[in-house]
């Protein structure tokens, strides 16, 4: 949040959707915990539960990255010309989430690695502009 320049009430909300699926965690953790060694449909759905949970959370969070994109309200913003390009990499783990809520149904197991996949990706991921604003953070060397 160190790039944040100013904070208003629609930010404050966003903050607090996205804290509200982030104490849903561990009721989702615990649930597919307890059913997914059962298999069945108690395990599908434990795992729907919790892609639903990730859904949310996902949704938080691209709306406080949307909220950010807008001018004067970060120190470093994403320049324009990247913005669709940041949308798509921050927002596209929202829309496999949801796909694999619905997979969830079929086969909760490979829901579960789908949901371990999207992890793995934003593990790695890179938002556009982010390498050349760390870039320019560095100290001088020299």
């Amino acid at each position: 949040m160190s790039n944040v320049k100013t904070v208003d009430r629609m930010l404050l909300f966003l903050n607090l959707v996205l804290l509200l699926f982030v104490v849903m965690v561990p009721f989702g953790t615990g649930t597919l915990a307890d059913y997914l060694a059962h298999g069945g449909f108690d395990a599908r759905l434990a795992v729907a539960v919790y892609c639903l949970v990730l859904v949310g959370m996902s949704a938080g969070f691209s709306a406080m990255f949307e909220w950010s994109l807008r001018e004067g309200r970060t120190h470093a913003s994403v320049p324009r010309d990247q913005w669709w390009a940041a949308r798509r990499r921050f927002t596209s783990g929202g829309l496999v989430y949801l796909l694999a809520t619905g997979v969830a149904f079929i086969s909760a197991p490979v829901a579960f690695a789908i949901t371990g996949a999207v992890a793995l990706y934003y593990v790695f991921e890179r938002t556009p502009g982010s390498r050349a604003r760390a870039g320019s953070q560095r100290p001088d060397s020299g």
